[in-house]
């Protein structure tokens, strides 16, 4: 009889056990796609490896991350079947990696960057003694990671190679340079086991258009966090600080053993952390997030005896079919629940609410995008609930903290209002978040409301999720709530919500970084306005007051300090899109200046083109964001350009940007002032009659127009925000000074319509 059991070994190995096996190396054969993993692929990751040690912190000794299933075929012929190769540099062992490529690939370049930082800090230690115990540990971790990321042939030069490589376009060398090391995962590894062979470890320069090269600088952003998160707790909420990871974890999953002087430096720190202390701090976080990456990260392994049963394997761990989410395996729940309570689910209240959320993703028909809104619209959720922790990305703790909070609810009636509340955010992402004025002119349920104020609340919700202000959707969602329940007035409290956030993010991030920020909303749901505080503090003159407190509190709260700072911060290089939005904000209901040559004023209510209006915001008429003096000059032949502007990167400022259409954005490109102007001046011009001798009044200032540009020009829409610039005339000058006065101008205005709609 068959033993089926002998058709494959299995085991569960933790990051350290799977690739701490000397002489192993990964071959990824020819047929496998490319490495593909993207921003979200990595955010999950890192975002569950903050969290775990997190769970750590607290005392969840069960802590764990299942990183999938890898499937590995032992190479029987390495000779014949590796692909290019030099016999001398084959490792002992090779795997090809039938199924499980893209999480080795990323997490051996984690294991690079782990090594960077370790190396980094302890260079940074002082030579003393007392820091022996912590360079010893840090050298121990620093062997591990070195594993995760070479297989070390103790021969050739140098010994340690890359771990993984790609069939046909990689090959293992014994001595030389890594030129033969060409796929981007391979090469990135190759050059930094070049470094620290050469004691300099630098991770190697990766073009930044590269996945691998946009992935590194994505994990990179997260272990600067992980290295800072000492500075603020509050700046990283996933990660720890050192104190609290030494006050809750065990010194023996970090270290060997219990180190006392070590935590007498952290626990005897000063209120203002040392630069020392600071170091110290650091290591200890990157320390426990590598603690946790080693040893509670994990695979199943599968290691087929034949290549027919490792592809079929890999075909039914791969199957077509759309995996559950979280909340799809909630569902149940809720049935059984109502049930209990001697009722039929289907014709019941839960039923009822349920139907919303689900029609909130039965439009969606893949499984990344299917996983990708779950996560998205559990975190919103999360957040609104209590303002507390929201659920991670895992799977597991997802469904874990949906049964949770259900289960805590007492009554049925608790449990009912528990998904009525799921409901009405399923409601608010179809009506807000997915809003699109060329398909619906304004947000439903404000239908009613005067025509300005609905428009500008419209507006203010494009611009938010444009801007990627997320944390916004957890005040909105909570007031568009009372207009799904037909509270009095919710309309009306809904759209002066949606310009007094769009405020209060303006004046922030136009003068400060997005550091904080997050806190900010959380603290507001915690302490006043989540759906377990209820709804007494849910008012508009409670948000107007906390916003004004907090623009206090960071020294913005006040025009003359928030303007000194805005007009150094606000920017196309800083705030890109914050900037389309003050232009919009400055350019609505403005007229040139007349006692100022270039600069708008402010002008009567509803006498020009209305800017701030949904419709307007998405027009291709005002698409992209024009550098007037132009990024990229060339001032060794065009003079019309002041180079001052360039030396310290004003030309990046609010004051030297317009909004154009991209095509003509595009032709204007790199093009002195007069022919700018030729442009602009069109732009602006409303008669036909004076469009119609475009090319003649080009010609008198030496500009040649082809037919295309021609074209491009009178088909464009006028442009109202246009003219006070074309005021300056042909042979006027756009220079630093005019520059920063059009910025102090900008800023001005921002400040009173910001400031009147936070009132």
């Amino acid at each position: 009889m068959f033993d089926v059991s002998k058709a494959f070994d299995n085991s569960s190995e933790t990051v350290s056990d799977f690739f701490q096996r000397p002489g192993v190396g990964f071959y990824i054969p020819l047929y496998q796609r490319d490495y593909s993993w993207t921003k979200e692929n990595i955010d999950q990751l890192m975002e569950d490896i903050c969290r775990g040690v997190d769970s750590l912190v607290d005392q969840d000794n069960n802590a764990i991350r299942f990183l999938g299933t890898i499937i590995l075929l032992l190479e029987k012929d390495a000779r014949t079947n590796i692909k290019p190769q030099d016999h001398r540099a084959l490792p002992e062992k090779i795997f090809n990696v039938i199924d499980g490529q893209q999480r080795i690939s990323t997490i051996s370049l984690l294991g690079c960057l782990l090594y960077q930082k370790l190396y980094i800090l302890e260079k940074r230690l002082p030579l003393d003694n007392i820091y022996d115990g912590l360079k010893e540990a840090i050298n121990r971790y620093k062997s591990t990671l070195l594993e995760i990321f070479s297989v070390d042939l103790k021969r050739g030069s140098p010994h340690q190679k890359p771990i993984i490589i790609r069939g046909s376009i990689d090959g293992w060398t014994f001595d030389g340079n890594d030129d033969h090391y060409r796929s981007d995962v391979s090469c990135c590894l190759a050059s930094f086991i070049r470094k620290i062979s050469e004691e300099k470890s630098e991770f190697p320069k990766i073009p930044e258009n590269s996945l691998v090269g946009k992935n590194i600088k994505q994990i990179s952003s997260w272990l600067n966090k992980v290295e800072k998160s000492h500075q603020q707790e509050t700046e990283n909420e996933y990660f720890p600080p050192a104190w609290r990871i030494l006050e809750k974890i065990p010194q023996q999953y970090l270290w060997s053993y219990e180190r006392p002087e070590l935590v007498s430096i952290v626990e005897n720190r000063q209120e203002k952390i040392s630069r020392i202390e600071g170091i110290v701090c650091s290591i200890i976080q990157i320390l426990a997030f590598s603690y946790y990456l080693l040893q509670r990260c994990c695979f199943t392994l599968i290691e087929p005896k034949s290549e027919d049963w490792a592809f079929d394997m890999f075909q039914s761990l791969n199957a077509t079919g759309t995996p559950l989410t979280a909340i799809e395996t909630f569902k149940p729940l809720v049935v059984n629940c109502v049930k209990s309570n001697n009722d039929e689910f289907k014709g019941s209240i839960s039923e009822k609410h349920f139907e919303k959320i689900d029609k909130l993703f039965s439009s969606l028909d893949s499984a990344s995008s299917k996983n990708n809104l779950t996560n998205n619209y559990l975190t919103l959720f999360g957040l609104t609930y209590d303002g507390g922790k929201d659920p991670s990305r895992q799977f597991s703790s997802q469904r874990q903290w949906l049964t949770k909070k259900y289960n805590e609810c007492e009554s049925i009636h608790d449990k009912e209002e528990f998904i009525y509340r799921m409901a009405n955010l399923a409601t608010y992402w179809e009506k807000v978040i997915k809003f699109k004025p060329n398909e619906y002119p304004v947000i439903p349920r404000t239908e009613q409301i005067n025509d300005k104020d609905k428009k500008q609340a419209a507006i203010c919700v494009l611009y938010l999720q444009n801007a990627g202000h997320t944390m916004a959707n957890t005040i909105l969602s909570r007031f568009y709530s009372l207009c799904l329940r037909e509270k009095n007035d919710a309309d009306v409290n809904f759209v002066v919500v949606c310009k007094v956030v769009a405020a209060f993010f303006t004046l922030w991030r136009s003068a400060l970084p997005n550091t904080g920020l997050d806190e900010i909303y959380r603290k507001l749901l915690r302490e006043k306005m989540s759906w377990q505080k209820g709804n007494s503090e849910l008012s508009v003159n409670v948000l107007k007051a906390y916003f004004k407190n907090v623009l206090i509190e960071k020294e913005i709260g006040i025009n003359t300090e928030w303007k000194r700072k805005a007009i150094r911060y606000l920017g196309y290089n800083k705030v890109q899109a914050i900037s389309k939005f003050v232009l919009f904000v400055t350019s609505h209901d403005t007229i040139p200046d007349p006692d100022n040559i270039g600069l708008m004023k402010v002008g009567t209510s509803g006498s020009y083109p209305i800017y701030l209006d949904p419709v307007t915001w998405i027009s291709p008429d005002f698409k992209s964001i024009e550098h007037i003096a132009p990024q990229k000059p060339n001032l060794l032949n065009d003079a019309t350009w002041d180079a001052a502007l360039y030396e310290n990167d004003d030309y990046e400022q609010i004051g030297n940007l317009t909004l154009l259409p991209i095509k003509i954005n595009s032709s204007a490109g790199n093009k002195s002032w007069t022919e700018k102007w030729i442009y602009y001046r069109h732009l602006a011009e409303t008669n036909p009659d004076k469009l119609a001798v475009l090319r003649q009044e080009a010609a008198k200032y030496g500009v040649s127009l082809d037919d295309s540009t021609i074209r491009l020009l009178t088909q464009a829409t006028h442009a109202h925000h246009i003219k006070p610039i074309v005021k300056i005339g042909a042979t006027g000058k756009w220079d630093k000074a005019f520059v920063e006065k059009r910025t102090e101008r900008i800023c001005d205005i921002l400040w009173e319509r910001m400031y009147e709609w936070l009132s």
